[in-house]
């Protein structure tokens, strides 16, 4: 029994010998087929050597964005590698048909060597604070010498709060080309040699410069507002606003525009301003109700909405705001309730006395 279990396992060792060795032909077979890297020792004798990468640059349509703005930036990605030189390493056998169509083959791929395969673009924006890129990533595919991308769109939002001025993008590009190719010919069937290829990844980061901008040269400050507190229940109440022109151009057809927290309504808005110049100020009156809901103490947010014109655009907007307070209604009904009360008491007393002498 002994004896026959040794030579099972014998037998069965022998049999996964036997498999490893086949898988790991068939393996190497596909590889080959398929392109697969290759140990370096594959391209040490081959016919040719060549040198030069794909060389990527990224261009921006448009470089301008506005605060606030949600928008679009459209980027194009050019190919100009070159192959810089080109090295003979062994000539093929003047009289071996396989070698020399080895080599014609070897060539001939060895001119897809600038090829940028499988391109990504990662845009990234180095404040984030300023900046939302809300899709970062593209995929332009395979980029050949020469050749210039599709566009590739990623939408972008400025800040409303963002600083007028210059801010820096960084657009990764991650990519694979074709290192080396090794073609070995077989005498037996010379139209169909073995090919071998050698890829490595590659990266570069090309920084960019984005500007962002006010979308008008006017731009507006709120000064004061009065009265500073409108009471509960309050009605026909006139507010003042007064703002200034702290741009550096002219604001035309100017139309103010109050929206307030709920709680305030508005019952007239303001009439069109036809001028504002630069360190100009004006008075907008509203007319504006408090519900007897709003809340006594709290602090009401008055959204003011700007439309006008400038020297270069027309159907500019701005957006501004102030504050008012809410403090508690007047008791005057109080008063007029009490005083109605007594001069009842004081009729129905008189009646009583009139009734008694009668």
């Amino acid at each position: 029994m002994h004896e026959y279990l040794t030579s099972y396992r014998d037998a069965f060792a022998l049999a996964l010998l036997v498999s490893i060795f086949i898988f790991s032909a068939c393996g190497l077979t596909m590889a080959k087929e398929a392109g697969a890297p290759i140990p370096p020792e594959k391209f040490s004798d081959d016919y040719y050597k060549v040198y030069g990468t794909p060389n990527l640059t990224v261009s921006l349509d448009s470089s301008r964005l506005y605060q606030g703005e949600n928008s679009s930036l459209f980027l194009t990605v050019a190919n100009w590698g070159r192959v810089t030189s080109f090295q003979v390493n062994e000539e093929p056998g003047a009289n071996k048909r396989e070698e020399i169509i080895a080599a014609e083959k070897e060539q001939e791929l060895e001119k897809l060597r600038t090829i940028a395969q499988d391109v990504s673009v990662h845009l990234r924006a180095e404040n984030e604070s300023a900046l939302d890129i809300t899709r970062s990533v593209a995929y332009p595919g395979n980029i050949r010498e020469g050749q210039i991308s599709a566009r590739l769109e990623f939408p972008i939002e400025a800040y409303e709060n963002v600083v007028p001025g210059q801010y820096r993008l960084y657009a990764d590009i991650n990519y694979t080309y074709q290192r080396d190719v090794s073609v070995e010919g077989d005498e037996d069937r010379p139209e169909t040699p073995d090919v071998f290829y050698w890829y490595e990844p590659l990266s570069q980061t090309v920084p960019l410069t984005l500007t962002v901008e006010r979308r008008s040269g006017a731009e507006f400050k709120v000064l004061n507002i009065t009265p500073e507190a409108l009471q509960i229940g309050s009605k026909g109440n006139v507010v003042k606003v007064v703002i200034e022109n702290i741009g550096q151009d002219t604001a035309r057809d100017l139309i103010v525009r109050l929206r307030p927290e709920s709680g305030i309504y508005v019952s007239t808005d303001e009439s069109p301003i036809s001028a504002l110049a630069p360190g100009e100020k004006a008075e907008l009156i509203y007319k504006v109700d408090v519900s007897k809901d709003a809340v006594s103490g709290k602090s009401y947010m008055l959204k003011l909405l700007f439309d006008f014109s400038d020297s270069y655009r027309d159907d500019l907007t701005d957006i501004e705001h102030a504050y008012i307070s809410i403090k508690p209604g007047s008791n005057s009904w109080i008063v007029g309730g009490i005083l109605v009360v007594i001069v009842a008491a004081i009729a129905l007393i008189a009646l009583r006395k009139r009734r008694s002498l009668a």
